[in-house]
Parts: structure tokens; C-alpha cells; sequence
């Protein structure tokens, strides 16, 4: 087991590393322009031609691209020229759906296995609670149907453990916590009779009282109460970031969309911290998460204060992050046709589960797209899905392309409507979407439906912009991974190389509104780029996922450089 301190002497180190790399005496002169030459460069350009050399001037902005002769007189005799050896080049990778300060804090927590027997899960809570020195015990990384599989009253368990203090422990996929009474009562769980708006309370079959798991968005309010917007928690969540963005810039990433966006716990300011230290190292189009249990006009003036959408910053929050269900497994994504008996939780909700009711979706959907707010809903059942395009076809135009996430089941009468409507299909196409194992346990839940999922070449063949995103850290972060997984999917994945990387540069930087000015290699853009050892465009596709990173820069700037190629000339 991960403990606390040893991850806090981590965080601090990196801290250092990245403040290194972004603060001080810029890389280049303010007068230099750079080449990079004797590369394998894949623009991505519409019209792409061969190219073997770029220049970038001194803001970081692309001059010229092509072939090495031209490119230098260009550039001028005074260049700085940087030989990459035959290495490739592609535009930066865009993520559009991130976890990244969750995923930080996740790795500062107490860790636990997914799938411990209950002594694991004894010693490690045990553990947890000698090392955590705050108000709070806290952990990440349970699997909610296992620990229900193991124990039939979880909340006497971590009662008998301690029973003062509380203990709050997150899941493994971000959609339910384990709590101990103190915790309960500190939400007012304890007296709550059925569950808050938007979430789930499960209960003793004997009592009815609560037995410590909460599902969805129940769990925000303890999620709340122990990252309270404090100063200490700010910082925190700062430091948090910091090791995370540091593996982002070491994948080639450039470019993210944060959906995790808890405004009450500091996460706005962690980010606003980045940004003014310099330790920012990504552009970031974040999403603020929209609360079904917060009143709707006191909702709606928080969330028109916090809107940014600067152009010149790498930092925005024009993204209002709304779940409209939960997740196949827990039987929460919302479906057209029932779950199938058997395996899974039992919380009652036999077709799924919905954050808003139609109506009050549909008015958050109209009110936030006034404001300038692109929307970007969680979907993962088929019924949530329809109510989410029904939202959109509501909503301000101008604020699109709005998009939806995750995408497992989505019924073929809605195929046509990604297109008409101009919303983007975003997925998850990670080596898990291709494991047997993955695709038997959904049959236990959705029958024959579960062959059928995450239809991205569909969607793509009717007309609709696909994006290949992460979900890290509930799933793998590598864009190299992905776009191998994506390729060697039987059904449904990448027809080629192109287009899989294009789900990764230019579309995600279409969905962002940023296509002007990133997501291709070209004269006017800013130099977002990464350099691989290989050319993934000529080689084995069960090799992809193995090649390696060698640096990335941020406009024109290195910010992961792993032989020096930039920083050492």
C-alpha cells in the first residue's frame, strides 16, 4: 500500500522538476527562430504533403513547413536548427476528457486493491487511519459490487475500525464512496429518508438505514465535506496536479479538457494556481460539474462567474460537465430496455438511473449554453444518450459543438442526430474496450447489446466528429495505447491510422473550438507538437503502443524533453 507522506515527498520533488521546466529564462532567445529538421513530420493538414523540416519563431508560432530547403530559407541563417535524426513528429495529442487533479489526489490517498478480501481491506483501513494525521481518513480505489460481495454491512465494518473519525473511501470509477457513520451523519445521511437528488443511498434490508455505500451524486456532499474550499485543500489540490501533468507532457499530451470540476473543493484555484506559477503545461478547455441537488438559479449564478473562455490564456472553464446517467455496471446508465436480472447491484432502478429529471436537464442545457457554456454530457446507456441529444437540439447554437461522453450502448435511431444536431461522439477506447473478459461481464448486465458497444466507426461513417479521449485516470492515459487499441478493435474502431489520430489532434481540437490555431502542423499554428522515436504510420499496428515519447513541446516550448534534444542545444 501507497501511504500519504511517501506520496507527499513525491509530489514535492516534482513540484521542483515542473516549476524548473516552465519558470525563469524562456528556452529561446526572444529574437530566435528554431528548425527542426531531418524528421518524419505528419501534419495532419486537409492536404497533407511530405514534409521533413518546420520552423518556429519566437512566440512559438509555426512559420513554415515542408521540405528542409525550403523551410530554412525560410527561417533565415540565424536559426537555431534542431536535427531530429529521422525521428517523426505529429501535432500534439488532445485529451478531451480528463480526471487531472482527481487523479492526483487518487495517488495521494490511501490506496486499496479493487478487489481485496475483507482482512486486505481491514489492515489496509486500519493503516489508513494511523497515517492520516487530518480530521478526515481518506482512500481511494474500492470496487463497490465487490465490497458489497464481502460484506453485507459495510458501514459496522469501518464503525468498528473507528468509529470518531470519518472515514470516506472513493471507488475505483468515480461513481460511488464507502462512508463510515461519522461521515453519514456529518452529511446528514443519517436522517435523509430516500436518497438526495441525482443519487443514491443504499440501505440495510433489515433496518433501512444506511449501510456506508452512496452511489452518484451522493457522493458529492461528502466528497464536499472532506475537500472543503480552504486554502490547505487548495494547495493540495495543486500539488496533486503537479506529478499528473508531468506524466501528461511525458505522453505527448498538450491539450486536455478537465471534467472533473468540483468548484466547491478548490479545484478552480489549483488550476488558477498553475497557471500563475507557470507550472501550467497543457492548454486546459475545463469542465465545471453541475450539481442536480443545488438549487437551479443559485447553480446557474455560480457557474456564469466562473465562465472563461480567454483565448490568449492556456486556462478556461467553458465546459459545464453534466451527468445525465451513471454506469452500466452499478445498473445506473440509464436504458431503453431493462437490465437483465441477476448480477450487480440491487438500489431498485431496473432501467437505470437519471441525475435530472428531462425537463430540468433540458433547462440547464438551454440556460448554460446562453451563457457561453459548451455542454458535455456523461452518457453511458442508450436512454441517456437520447435525453442528451434531446437537451442539445433545446440549447444555444452558438455555443456549439457540445458533446457526449462515453457512449456504450446508443440506440441506431440516434445515430443520424450527432450530425444534424453538430454534436461529438467522444470515446474511450482503450485495450479494456477489446478485453473478452470486459465484454462477457457486460452480457451479465445487457445481454447481446453489450457486442454492440461504443459504436465509433458508425458514428463516424454517418457524418458525426469523433474524439478518442481517456478517462484517465479510471482508464490508461497513453495516446499510443489508444490508438492502437482503436485500430485493432474487431468492430467499430479506427479504419487506419489517419483517422485514429485524428480522433486525438485535429477533431478534439474542433470540439474545443482551437482548430485554428492547434491540432495540425501548419504555418500560423502554434508549435503543439510531439516527437516520437518511430513513425507510427509505417510500422506494425501491435507495435504502436510501444513506442516512445522523446519530447513535447507547448508552443514552441519544451515541456517534456527526455534526451535534451531542445534543452540541451
Amino acid at each position: 500500500m501507497k501511504t500519504p507522506m511517501k506520496k507527499t515527498a513525491d509530489v514535492r520533488a516534482i513540484t521542483i522538476a515542473v516549476m524548473t521546466i516552465f519558470s525563469g529564462t524562456p528556452v529561446y532567445a526572444a529574437d530566435q527562430t528554431t528548425v527542426i529538421r531531418n524528421a518524419v513530420i505528419h501534419t495532419i493538414a486537409e492536404h497533407e504533403q511530405k514534409a521533413d523540416a518546420l520552423a518556429i519563431d519566437a512566440k512559438g508560432i509555426i512559420i513554415a513547413v515542408g521540405k528542409d530547403t525550403d523551410v530554412l530559407a525560410k527561417a533565415g541563417s540565424a536559426a537555431r536548427i534542431v536535427d531530429l535524426g529521422g525521428q517523426t513528429v505529429l501535432p500534439g495529442f488532445q485529451d478531451s476528457h480528463v480526471h487531472l487533479i482527481e487523479a492526483g489526489i487518487n495517488e495521494i490517498l490511501c490506496a486499496f486493491d479493487q478487489f481485496a478480501d475483507l482482512r486486505e481491506i481491514q489492515e489496509a483501513v486500519r493503516a489508513c487511519a494511523e497515517e492520516s494525521t487530518g480530521e478526515w481518513i481518506l482512500g481511494s480505489g474500492i470496487n463497490m459490487p465487490h465490497l458489497l460481495d464481502e460484506s453485507d454491512n459495510p458501514v459496522a465494518f469501518l464503525d468498528k475500525i473507528e468509529p470518531d473519525r470519518p472515514i470516506l473511501i472513493l471507488d475505483d470509477i468515480g461513481h460511488g464512496a464507502w462512508a463510515n457513520s461519522k461521515a453519514l451523519q456529518l452529511a446528514g445521511y443519517d436522517k435523509i429518508k430516500g436518497n438526495p437528488a441525482g443519487g443514491i443511498i443504499l440501505r440495510n434490508a433489515k433496518t433501512g438505514l444506511p449501510n456506508g455505500i452512496v452511489l452518484e451524486n451522493a457522493q458529492q456532499k461528502l466528497r464536499n465535506l472532506a475537500f472543503p474550499d480552504t486554502p490547505e485543500n487548495e494547495n493540495f489540490a495543486y500539488k496533486s496536479m503537479l506529478p499528473t501533468l508531468k506524466i501528461f507532457a511525458e505522453n505527448g499530451i498538450t491539450t486536455v479538457s478537465d471534467a472533473g470540476g468540483f468548484w466547491p473543493q478548490g479545484h478552480l484555484k489549483a488550476w488558477q494556481t498553475a497557471e500563475k506559477n507557470g507550472t501550467l503545461t497543457v492548454r486546459a478547455f475545463n469542465g465545471l460539474y453541475v450539481y442536480p441537488d443545488m438549487p437551479f438559479d443559485t447553480q446557474l449564478q455560480k457557474l456564469s462567474s466562473l465562465y472563461s473562455n480567454d483565448p490568449t490564456r492556456l486556462l478556461k472553464f467553458n465546459q459545464a460537465k453534466i451527468y445525465v446517467d451513471g454506469i452500466l455496471e452499478q445498473r445506473t446508465g440509464a436504458v431503453l430496455q431493462p437490465y437483465l436480472k441477476g448480477k450487480g447491484i440491487d438500489h431498485g432502478f431496473d432501467s437505470g438511473f437519471l441525475y435530472f429529471e428531462p425537463d430540468v436537464l433540458t433547462k440547464y442545457a438551454i440556460a448554460l449554453t446562453k451563457i457561453g457554456y459548451k455542454l458535455h454530457f456523461h452518457v453511458t446507456g442508450d436512454r441517456g444518450a437520447r435525453l442528451a441529444l434531446d437537451a442539445i437540439e433545446q440549447a444555444d447554437k452558438k455555443a456549439s459543438p457540445h458533446r457526449l461522453t462515453h457512449l456504450y450502448l446508443l440506440d441506431q435511431a440516434d445515430y443520424p442526430r450527432f450530425r444534424k444536431t453538430g454534436t461529438t461522439a467522444d470515446f474511450q477506447l482503450a485495450p479494456s474496450s477489446l478485453d473478452p473478459e470486459y465484454i462477457a461481464s457486460s452480457k451479465e448486465f445487457i445481454g447481446e447489446r453489450a457486442n454492440h458497444m461504443m459504436p465509433a466507426a458508425s458514428l463516424e461513417k454517418s457524418g458525426a466528429l469523433v474524439v478518442m479521449s481517456s478517462d484517465f485516470d479510471a482508464d490508461e492515459l497513453s495516446p499510443l495505447v489508444k490508438i492502437q487499441a482503436a485500430l485493432e478493435r474487431p468492430t467499430e474502431g479506427a479504419t487506419d491510422i489517419q483517422t485514429a489520430v485524428k480522433w486525438m489532434t485535429i477533431n478534439p481540437a474542433r470540439l474545443l473550438n482551437q482548430d485554428d490555431r492547434t491540432g495540425s502542423l501548419e504555418p500560423g499554428k502554434y508549435a503543439d507538437l510531439v516527437v516520437l522515436e518511430r513513425d507510427i504510420f509505417d510500422m506494425p499496428v501491435n507495435e504502436i503502443g510501444d513506442v516512445a515519447v522523446k519530447a513535447t513541446l507547448l508552443q514552441g516550448k519544451p515541456v517534456y524533453d527526455a534526451d535534451g534534444i531542445f534543452t540541451n542545444q
